[in-house]
């Protein structure tokens, strides 16, 4: 397995924590029912999926993935070679 497609399948994993931990926090906070412990941990798990969420984000810009051109000719250029 490439590197490029397990950084794209962490990113989604990253991605499914945030929007999970997002929800469970709102949720939290409309029915009124959590505690301040609740809500300190929710907001602790969002802020490092967030992170993990950016971080492979990162890797996958500096793997190269944001130049098309270049995935299709198989290139591995940086964008200072090229200018």
């Amino acid at each position: 397995m490439r590197p490029t497609s397990q950084l794209r399948r962490l990113r989604a994993v990253y991605a499914g924590g945030v929007a999970a931990w997002t929800f469970c926090l709102l949720l939290s906070m409309v029915r009124g029912d959590g505690s301040a412990r609740q809500s300190v941990l929710l907001l602790g798990l969002l802020a490092v999926f967030l992170v993990l969420l950016l971080w492979s984000t990162w890797c996958l810009w500096e793997a190269g993935t944001h130049h098309p051109a270049d995935r299709a000719e198989g290139m591995a250029t940086t964008h200072i070679e090229r200018i």
